[in-house]
């Protein structure tokens, strides 16, 4: 009797079993919806590109329109896409309120060519892909936060995906954000440079200061940086335009030295042309208008600090320094700058 409950029992196993196979793990259970990829709030932000990708024109972000469900499509689904801004004034609204000084900006038409608007989930697979290609970015501030906005105008699934966490929130819109990088420097993250053994004296009042603090690195082009020259700052934010584009210089990095495989020759010449006189001076020691690959200590035991140093020697006078009553302009004295800006890395994440 005992064997044969133990037969009997095997027996259903097998069946529950064969139910599973064929039904469990071969249905889907869940309905074929359609949306656009995105992270948080509705942002796409995996778009940082290679400004030396941009200026050979191969830069392009991707937009996604993914289909739910526990299988892949069983027949093609179309998915169109357009432009639109619903998203992007809910991002400045909920972020900067009325302050439009802070708001982000659209992506301008001449930094982008839109792909065909009208895409494939083709059968087998769960997503299609949107090539949006990049331009001209090197003709933006890095200051400012760009987007572009799309949202799902059609389709043919079964509905539109919605949040799992926010009940009734369709994932029909995406804003994009777009950054930019280079070897030097991000407007996606912060490229902070240590100054260090830097002085800055002025040349009229022979007074000299020795600044310790960090300088952002902005990238705008493939082989060049933006930073505040000499030991500037900018006051607040609603001065900081002003004065970042007055008291700025652009680092361009060229050539090996012949002396060094590990450094660079740099030039430097002023942000905006009008605000900013700066020239280059003649090398002192190790301020010889270089930037370096310096790799620093090291053992059998312990593993040595990678930096990127800029090494520069160089005069610069702010040309709009103070406002005078009629109007016009006065300019700052001239100050004479050794500078090392000092930013630590590691070269193996950056080859990730």
């Amino acid at each position: 009797m005992k064997k044969y409950k133990y037969i009997l029992g095997c027996a259903l196993a097998a069946v529950a079993l064969s139910s599973c196979n064929n039904y469990d793990f071969e249905q889907n259970f869940y309905p074929h919806k359609v949306g656009l990829m995105a992270g948080t709030n509705r942002i796409y932000d995996r778009t940082t590109v290679e400004l030396s990708t941009v200026e050979n024109g191969t830069a392009s972000v991707q937009l996604v329109a993914n289909l739910s469900g526990s299988q892949l499509a069983d027949r093609d689904y179309h998915v169109t896409i357009a432009h639109d801004d619903s998203l992007f004034n809910a991002y400045n609204k909920s972020n900067f309120d009325i302050d439009s000084t802070k708001f982000a900006r659209l992506l301008p038409q001449n930094c982008y060519e839109d792909p065909a608007m009208a895409g494939t989930i083709p059968s087998g697979s769960n997503k299609c892909l949107f090539d949006i290609k990049l331009k001209n970015l090197g003709t933006l501030s890095p200051d400012s936060t760009y987007f572009l906005n799309y949202k799902i105008v059609s389709h043919d699934a079964s509905a539109l995906a919605t949040d799992n966490n926010k009940l009734g929130v369709k994932l029909d819109h995406v804003l994009i954000k777009v950054t930019w990088k280079n070897a030097y420097g991000s407007t996606a993250e912060g490229w902070n440079y240590q100054l260090v053994s830097s002085q800055v004296t002025n040349l009229e009042t022979k007074s000299t200061t020795r600044p310790t603090n960090t300088v952002r690195a902005f990238p705008v082009a493939a082989n060049a940086v933006r930073f505040l020259a000499g030991d500037e700052k900018w006051d607040n934010y609603e001065k900081a335009l002003h004065d970042i584009n007055v008291k700025s210089i652009v680092a361009t990095i060229g050539s090996k030295t012949v002396t060094n495989p590990s450094a660079y020759n740099v030039t430097l010449k002023p942000y905006k042309q009008d605000s900013l006189e700066v020239e280059m001076l003649t090398p002192v020691g190790e301020y010889n208008n270089t930037f370096l690959l310096n790799e620093l200590g090291g053992s059998a035991s312990t593993n040595p600090t990678y930096f990127k140093e800029f090494r520069l020697h160089y005069r610069y006078r702010v040309m709009k320094n103070a406002k005078q009553n009629d109007g016009t302009w006065k300019a700052g004295p001239w100050k004479e700058v050794l500078s090392k800006l000092r930013y630590q890395y590691n070269p193996r994440a950056d080859k990730l």
